[in-house]
């Protein structure tokens, strides 16, 4: 789908992206980035199936299917690359350079001052703009000719921008996705697990005949768990309080903890479910019995 505002006249009214997005707001004469009047922040939560929400979204995601296509081309051709955390949309990066050029495809000519101060104008005439997707600006005749597609990486929708305050204090670094990163601590992770076992495998082999064996811990292990294996050992343990251990498992008559609370529950309240039919909700008395007895009369009251 291209831009749909092609044969729509520029009132004075509107933002300057209203018509070069084809903003779906009709309710105003903003389009979604000038109305949001939300607090810029670097960050913005979005929804993953299986996962959440994660803070790995963007300001405008939620813009109308115009705005937001926008956005993503501006973004991806802009010169040099702007992160999406970088960015304050509308004001960076700063469309001025190529809303003056969308509008003048879209008004038919361009404005030249010669040298003796006369002004004239020159017909700028491209593809039509319902194929032209928003964000980008219309092929010339040679082009369309040509067969050059028209995307991010097009010379004529790449500009410069300024560049931020905050580059200017620290030298430009290379970025990163968040996948490279994760790939990367977890590789500085691994590295540093096989240092470690080697250089503990050392220090064993040449202490084992003049130092007395260490005290085991509970894990089994004659030193302290390194970060991969503490986590390892909390998930069996979870695992344990969920399902029980190897040799509960493996019984014939097996029954997890998970489901013995659900069973225990489910006869408490067919139990207090059977008093009431019975009309029997006088409280039991509570004389002459044992603190396991009244602890269990009073779960039934309870969960009843």
């Amino acid at each position: 789908m291209g831009t749909l505002t092609a044969d729509c006249p520029r009132l004075d009214s509107h933002c300057p992206h209203k018509l070069a997005t084809s903003c779906r707001l009709t309710s105003t004469s903003n389009c979604c980035a000038c109305a949001d009047e939300r607090a810029h922040s670097r960050t913005y939560a979005v929804y993953i199936d299986g996962v959440g929400f994660v803070q790995r979204g963007t300001r405008w995601q939620a813009y109308c299917w115009f705005c937001k296509e926008f956005w993503n081309n501006r973004l991806a051709a802009t010169e040099p690359p702007l992160g999406t955390s970088q960015t304050r949309i509308p004001e960076i990066p700063d469309q001025s350079a190529f809303l003056q050029r969308w509008f003048e495809f879209h008004q038919g000519y361009r404005i030249v001052h010669d040298a003796d101060g006369t002004e004239r104008r020159i017909a700028v005439i491209g593809e039509s703009f319902k194929d032209v997707s928003p964000g980008f600006l219309p092929r010339t005749l040679d082009q369309l000719r040509a067969g050059r597609a028209n995307d991010a990486q097009r010379v004529e929708n790449r500009f410069q921008r300024r560049r931020l305050s905050s580059e200017e204090d620290r030298p430009q670094e290379p970025q990163q996705s968040i996948e490279d990163v994760l790939d990367s601590l977890l590789q500085e992770a691994s590295d540093e697990e096989e240092t470690t076992n080697e250089a503990t495998e050392a220090d064993e082999e040449q202490n084992a005949t003049s130092m007395p064996r260490p005290r085991r811990e509970a894990t089994g292990l004659s030193r302290p768990l390194t970060r991969v294996e503490a986590v390892a050992q909390r998930a069996r343990e979870r695992f344990t309080r969920v399902f029980g251990t190897r040799e509960q498992i493996e019984q014939d008559d097996y029954e997890s903890p998970l489901a013995s609370v659900f069973g225990r529950a489910e006869q408490r309240y067919r139990e207090a479910e059977s008093r009431r039919r019975s009309g029997d909700t006088v409280a039991p008395p509570l004389d002459n019995l044992s603190a396991s007895e009244r602890h269990q009369i009073e779960q039934q009251i309870l969960w009843g």
